[in-house]
This record gives C-alpha cells, structure tokens and sequence, in this order.
C-alpha cells in the first residue's frame, strides 16, 4: 500500500515489570501494521517496544482514520498478568487520527496496565487496559494482510 504520510511508532513500558508488548495500527480499510512480526524479548520497565512504521494519507478527499491497539504480558513486578485495549493485534479498534504534523516523525506512545497513551504532535488520545487472557491479549499470529515490520 503508498500512503503519502508515516512515522515511526515506539510504546514504552511503564507497567512496573518487564513486559511482552505487541501493538498495531490500521489506516481505513487497508492493512494492518504489527509490531512485532516475530518473536522478542521481553521489554524491561522504561524501555520501548518497536519500531513500527506506519502509514496513512492525509489531503484532498482523504478522509480515512487510524486506528490502534496494544496488548502486555506482565510478567514480574506488582502488576504481573496480562492486559489489553479493546479489538484485536488483527482488528484495532482505538481511533487516534495522525495528520500531516506527524509525518516523518519518531512518536513514542506509553502503555501501562491501566491506559494505552498514543502521544501525537498533533495531539493526544488514550483508552483503557484491561484484564485479558495471555493466549488473547499476546496473540502473535501475524494478520492475513499485515505489513512486515522489522523487529
């Protein structure tokens, strides 16, 4: 898919423990973009997950939304279990919209086990957390029409 937009995506683990962390992001109806495309190490208290480099379209008769989702598995620290946004890796459903300020840029979102901050240049949107189960919330099956991302 050519998009005329991206940015570069990192989530930080602010949850307490060390944390699995899988996040994703759709523009409309195309496909969806996963972080990660394979196996990771876990991600240490402070440190970010990614990068995911995502796409969009801004302009003339552009008018389609971005959406997103984030899954951890806490796996030590006061916090441990596992925790997720509502939708799926494959069907994200928290609509944050990037517009043309954000193209080309390094944005870092933050996640804890209560809310998922998607901190924009052109603004800011959140959603809760959840308790979920593991197998649910760190499903690592790649979508049929993602978009391979480096890890």
């Amino acid at each position: 898919m050519s998009f005329n937009n991206s940015a570069t995506i990192f989530v930080t683990n602010n949850t307490g423990g060390n944390a699995n962390i899988a996040f994703s992001h759709q523009y409309s109806d195309d496909p969806v973009q996963v972080w990660p495309t394979g196996s990771t190490q876990p991600i240490a208290p402070g440190a970010a997950a990614g990068p995911l480099e995502v796409g969009w379209n801004t302009g003339f008769l552009r008018t389609g939304q971005d959406t997103w989702y984030c899954a951890v598995q806490v796996l030590d620290g006061p916090s441990a279990g596992s925790y997720a946004t509502e939708g799926t890796l494959e069907n994200p459903t928290k609509q944050c919209t990037l517009e043309s300020s954000d193209n080309g840029s390094t944005l870092t979102f933050s996640v804890t086990t209560e809310i998922f901050v998607m901190t924009e240049n052109s603004g800011s949107c959140s959603t809760s957390m959840s308790a979920a189960s593991a197998i649910a919330a760190m499903a690592q099956k790649q979508p049929k029409n993602a978009q391979p991302q480096a890890a």
